[in-house]
């Protein structure tokens, strides 16, 4: 009685890990059903202008042109009327054409997130703040060039500027630090700031 027991416990653990390595494959998939699929504007024939290839060979290239890896389900739908070959611009009329049903595409996705470098700086062109061009200097000609460009920076949550570029005659400007507005053609801004986390 023990061994049917042992027998009875191996045979559900064993099912159950088969359970998880199947639904470990499946879990990066993404799948899409295309119920009636079409092609060239009319529904897409089950086999190819040759007949040679029908049903699930059709469907994966129909798949690889939707841009996913293959196809994992397919359903005919017989006597469709009209129907497009796959790769060609003949057609088949009449009762004895069949197209599908449905067609569920499948596609592998990895996770691989980008490395946090990608994210360590950030250009601003023509940077602005408060709506106005940020000035060249933090105060009216005081701080001027990497300290402004340092302020800008931080509020924009990053930790200094590795690179700026400056402006000369720029009609509109607002200080960082004094928040002064200047008009005219006497107002430098930025033109760009590379700002570094």
């Amino acid at each position: 009685m023990s061994n049917f027991r042992n027998f009875l416990v191996f045979i559900l653990l064993f099912f159950s890990f088969c359970g998880q390595l199947t639904a470990s494959s499946k879990q990066n998939l993404a799948f899409r059903n295309f119920w009636h699929p079409t092609y060239l504007g009319q529904r897409l024939d089950y086999c190819t202008l040759d007949g040679k290839e029908c049903g699930k060979e059709v469907a994966n290239r129909y798949c690889q042109m939707l841009g996913y890896d293959y196809s994992t389900q397919n359903v005919i739908a017989y006597n469709v009327g009209l129907t497009n070959y796959l790769g060609s611009k003949a057609q088949c009329k009449g009762w004895r054409c069949n197209g599908f049903m449905t067609i569920a595409c499948a596609i592998g996705l990895s996770h691989n997130p980008p490395k946090p470098y990608h994210y360590r700086e950030k250009k601003f062109a023509v940077p602005r703040y408060n709506d106005y061009r940020v000035d060249w200097c933090m105060e009216r000609n005081k701080g001027c060039g990497k300290q402004a460009a340092n302020s800008f920076c931080n509020r924009m949550g990053y930790m200094q500027a590795k690179d700026f570029v400056k402006q000369a005659q720029v009609s509109a400007t607002k200080t960082i630090g004094s928040q002064e507005l200047c008009f005219g053609n006497q107002c430098n801004a930025f033109k760009m700031i590379i700002c570094y986390r």
